[in-house]
């Protein structure tokens, strides 16, 4: 999305709260490559998924600095868990200082290790699914999350336009665009799924698990 019109979008959605406020600055401040950290309409836009599921347990590949994760326990039950995985341990700090202020730290069961190490310990099943993690291995971490998730449950996955390289026509694809169209389209002709690629930022897919 062009700044001006994220801009416009921003002036004109409800405000981030103050803890994701100041976690947006601090991470501004102090992590390496703030520009991960999802904007605040993206952040509303998981929130709003999340009170609209209500799910009991969340899963999501890729924690950063803890912001999307404030946003997935939005809709969170009183008694249920999120399962997040982050390998960078250096982290640690800035995500409890701000689950702390946003009231969820008991429910974050933090796995800190790559996905690929978390998820076969990782059960589930799964009301709602958030991966951000390491582009390239998307496709992998898709079909584990789904075998994670109920059915009825969602998926969303972030990055899968890959700034435009995965476009048919592009001059110059790299291998994770590649991986990202083949998976893209494989999904999309599966019965047992129902998907919407949305332009939201570098696109982001949303997957609805209809059957095992």
């Amino acid at each position: 999305m062009d700044d001006p019109l994220l801009q416009y979008a921003e002036a004109n959605s409800t405000p981030e709260n103050a803890v994701l406020k100041s976690l947006r600055i601090k991470t501004w401040q102090t992590v390496l490559s703030p520009q991960m950290l999802s904007d605040s309409v993206q952040g509303s836009f998981l929130a709003n998924i999340s009170r609209m599921v209500r799910p009991r347990h969340i899963l999501e590949l890729g924690t950063y600095s803890g912001y999307s994760t404030i946003c997935l326990s939005a809709g969170l039950q009183s008694e249920g868990t999120i399962d997040t995985i982050e390998p960078n341990d250096e982290l640690h700090a800035i995500q409890e200082e701000h689950w702390k202020k946003a009231g969820i730290f008991d429910q974050v069961r933090r796995h800190t290790c790559e996905a690929l190490t978390a998820l076969p310990n990782l059960n589930g099943p799964y009301d709602l699914v958030w991966i951000d993690a390491d582009k390239l291995r998307t496709p992998a971490y898709v079909q584990l999350c789904l075998n994670r998730t109920r059915i009825g449950g969602w998926i969303l996955v972030d990055n899968v336009l890959w700034w435009g390289k995965v476009l048919p026509d592009h001059p110059a694809p790299d291998e994770t665009a590649l991986a990202l169209r083949k998976m893209t389209e494989d999904l999309a002709s599966r019965k047992s799924i129902r998907t919407t690629l949305m332009p939201m930022r570098d696109g982001l897919l949303m997957i609805e698990k209809l059957s095992d």
